[in-house]
């Protein structure tokens, strides 16, 4: 991705106000920052990396833009990659949980039952897909 803008220099500063505002808002149950901003790099192609699990019956795609719109006022970008982890695709999932900082936990024991579930999902699956492959490249095609 090419780029206009670089992010603040001071963006990690903002996650506390990130947090207060993400604990508050009612919908979302937990929250990560997964992507490079995890281990404190800030780079000039960072972006702002945030994953949200919301309640069940929630409008995602509603609720994702007035989320999307109150993170880009804290953060003083828009270079913010939203996810919703109810509909995300189950490799984008297994990325995130398995490269995360948790910012907001309202329900641990959900929280854990889904990491479990994404990661033995995409076992399975990598598991599977690995076998089509391997029968695919040893036929040539």
């Amino acid at each position: 991705m090419i780029k206009d803008k670089k992010l603040p220099k001071n963006i990690l500063e903002r996650l506390p106000e990130v947090n207060n505002f993400l604990e508050n808002y009612s919908k979302v149950i937990f929250a990560y920052l997964f992507g490079s901003l995890t281990k404190g790099k800030v780079n000039p192609l960072s972006d702002i990396d945030i994953a949200l699990y919301l309640k069940k019956g929630t409008n995602f795609a509603r609720e994702k833009m007035v989320i999307l719109e109150e993170l880009i006022d804290i953060f003083g970008t828009e270079e913010i990659d939203l996810v919703i982890l109810n509909i995300t695709p189950l490799t984008l999932k297994a990325r995130i949980v398995g490269n995360k900082k948790i910012l907001v936990d309202k329900d641990p024991f959900l929280r854990h039952s889904f990491e479990s579930l994404v990661l033995r999902e995409y076992f399975d699956f990598s598991k599977k897909e690995e076998d089509i492959f391997k029968r695919r490249f040893s036929l040539g095609r």
